[in-house]
């Protein structure tokens, strides 16, 4: 039941972002030009930061040898 409840909550709050999004897109129809330094952190941060878990967590498992 819990799962159930967790699963409910996020595709929720995924509809609602997803809602807010398409309204805000339809006050604002002009393109959106973002800056470089946003798009090249939401393009290598997360791929980093994956990178660094999975080091790290090899680290003394014998993975790595």
């Amino acid at each position: 039941m819990r799962k159930a409840s967790i699963f409910a909550a996020v595709w929720g709050i995924s509809l609602l972002i997803s809602a807010l999004l398409r309204f805000w897109g339809q006050q604002h129809p002009q393109p959106l030009q973002p800056s470089v330094l946003p798009v090249l952190a939401l393009l290598f941060v997360p791929s980093g930061l994956m990178a660094g878990w999975l080091l790290w967590s090899s680290r003394g498992s014998g993975e790595s040898e």
